[in-house]
Parts: C-alpha cells; sequence; structure tokens
C-alpha cells in the first residue's frame, strides 16, 4: 500500500478517517501494517501490501459471492491484450480521454485486468476494490504500477472519502449484489460534482435463453463445489469452443452468416480468445448465488437513486446494458 492511498480512505464502519498506526515498509510500499479510525476507533489491517476494510459484517450471500469469485479471478489470473478492445465496448461512449489526469476508482476490480487498462489510459491515480480474495491477483498483476492501488472493501459500504474520485467504473459487478440500487447509492457520493459513473450490467431484454436456460442452472451451480463447477464449465466450453472456431470466426468477415447465427455480436467479440478464457466466461456464468438480468427501467431507477444523471444507455450486443453518467453538482 502507497502511503497517499490513506488521504482517500474512510472508515466502512462509521465514515471517519483513517490513521497509519503500524506499518512495515518496503521500498515504497507498505506490506504490512494496520489502520485505525480516529473516530470510532475500529481496526483494520494492512496485509500483503492491501488494506483489508471490511466491514464489521457481512452478508451470507454477499461473502459468498465474493468467495466464488475470487476463486475464479485467482486461478484464472493471466492479463490478455484482447481485454483492451472488450473493455472500451463496455464503456462506450466513454472513452480513454476520460481517463487522463483522473482519481479513477474501478468497483469490483476481479483480477485488475481494468486496473492496467485505466493506468494505461492516462488516469493519474487508479484504485480498485473487491470484497473477496480476488484482490491478491489484483495486487499481483498491477504490483508494478505506482499509481495503482488495490483495497478489500464492500461495494455497498465503500471505505473512501465522499467526493474523493473524478471517475468509477464498475464492470459485470453490480448486477451481482442482492440489491443493485445500493451499490449505486453506496458509490455515487465518492464522486466529485460532476464526476462520471460508469456501469456495464446483464440485461433482461435480449437474454430470454439465458433466463430460461442458463440462469435455472445457475441457480444449482452456485451451490456446488467450485472445483465441480469448474469441471462442469470445461465441458460446456468444448462445443462452444468448437462453434467460435468453424462459426463465428468465419462470420467476422461474412455479414449474412453474422445475421443467421445466435448472439453473433457477442459471440464474435469471444473468437480471439484462447480455450482458458473461454473456460472462464463459461464458469463466470455459473458461479454467482445472485445475477440480476436488468430491465432498461431498472437501470434507469438505479443511476436516479445514486443521484447521477444518466447519459447515455446502450443495448451493447443485444444482451447487456453500456452506461455512463455524471452526478448533479447540488449533491
Amino acid at each position: 500500500m502507497k502511503r497517499r492511498l490513506v488521504d482517500w480512505l474512510a472508515c466502512p464502519a462509521c465514515r471517519g478517517t483513517l490513521a497509519l498506526t503500524r506499518a512495515v515498509p518496503e521500498a515504497d510500499d507498505i506490506r504490512e501494517g494496520e489502520l485505525a479510525c480516529v473516530a470510532c476507533g475500529a481496526r483494520y489491517p494492512i496485509a500483503r501490501s492491501i488494506p483489508r476494510l471490511l466491514p464489521p459484517a457481512l452478508a451470507d450471500e454477499a461473502r459468498a459471492t465474493a468467495e466464488r469469485f475470487g476463486y475464479e479471478w485467482t486461478r484464472f489470473a493471466e492479463i490478455r491484450p484482447e481485454y483492451e478492445p472488450q473493455m472500451l465496448g463496455w464503456i462506450a461512449p466513454v472513452g480513454r480521454d476520460a481517463f487522463v489526469g483522473a482519481r479513477v476508482l474501478d468497483a469490483g476490480c476481479g483480477k485488475g485486468r481494468h486496473l492496467r487498462l485505466a493506468a494505461a489510459f492516462g488516469a493519474k491515480e487508479v484504485i480498485g476494490i473487491d470484497l473477496g480474495p480476488a484482490v491478491d491477483a489484483a495486487a499481483q498483476n498491477t504490483g508494478d504500477l505506482d499509481n495503482v492501488h488495490v483495497v478489500q472493501g464492500d461495494l455497498t459500504r465503500p471505505p473512501f472519502r465522499p467526493e474523493s474520485m473524478d471517475l468509477i467504473y464498475s464492470i459485470g459487478v453490480l448486477h451481482h449484489l442482492p440489491e443493485p440500487e445500493a451499490g449505486f447509492r453506496a458509490l455515487a457520493p465518492l464522486l466529485v460534482p460532476g464526476g462520471r459513473f460508469v456501469a456495464w450490467l446483464y440485461a433482461r431484454e435480449g437474454n430470454g435463453w439465458v433466463l430460461a436456460l442458463v440462469d435455472p442452472v445457475r441457480r444449482l451451480t452456485s451451490r456446488l463445489p467450485l472445483p465441480l463447477v469448474s469441471g462442469l464449465a470445461w465441458v460446456v466450453t468444448v462445443p462452444l469452443w468448437i462453434a467460435l472456431r468453424l462459426l463465428y470466426a468465419p462470420a467476422r468477415t461474412r455479414p449474412p452468416l453474422a445475421r443467421t447465427l445466435p448472439y453473433a455480436s457477442y459471440l464474435m467479440d469471444l473468437v480471439p480468445f484462447p480455450f482458458r478464457e473461454v473456460h472462464s466466461i463459461a464458469f463466470d456464468q455459473l458461479l454467482a448465488p445472485v445475477a440480476h438480468y436488468m430491465r432498461r427501467a431498472h437501470v434507469e431507477r438505479c443511476f436516479a437513486q445514486g443521484g447521477v444523471a444518466l447519459e447515455s444507455l446502450r443495448w451493447h450486443h443485444t444482451n447487456s446494458w453500456a452506461a455512463s453518467g455524471t452526478r448533479g453538482r447540488g449533491r
């Protein structure tokens, strides 16, 4: 943990100021130590360079979701060049220029694949937060970047000071909260007035077959042992991989063929990925105890409850929502 990170942190229990009370430095990084709240006295450890700012109690559902995704990201921890166009597709029309000189929060950073990109886009500081063991993979994947920080914490009780961020993005995370609105309400006040909020979310519109077939299976597999779920995902990946190579790869240059294939816009984007990444994507679909497929009106309501003026709501790949807006200056 870099010492300057303390300037933007707050106690998740009472929102009080945190002070560094014990530190074991290694070069410019604090490897081990402790943060204490000057208001309520709560203490939080720093372990393996990561401040562990978990609230006093976590719902079982939230803890299970974090642990299951943590299992995924610590086993599929690779960073791939294909992630850049994928991320830019998820956040468009917001682009690289929105990151330049900004203090940026990645709300649900997983293994840190987007932290590296945010830094490369020119962000001044990039902070990633996640609830579970994925933070260790994120820290390892970004350890060479001086302007990237990783924090373990809860998105619904984020351990940051109000109005401390210029840009917040959350890709594929808020729809896994028991109540997505709670994430928006908690995160939006962290933005400076006029700051930008970007979210990519599962859509209900366009996902009829997922809701009919995949989601019922997920409700079962989300309770199964993780090695078993990974094995089941591998079995699913084999026919999917064959279809990607034989059908969707040619469809990228043959529009008439693409028009005949289901989910062509989405699945053609997966063609450049190796088998292992497609396995990770299939595994991801079977993990979570909670997955909301959100109607357009639900996304609009989430932004409104966060006090964020929705400026763009785009149906991405006809199966998800890419949404962005700015926080009102009067809040």
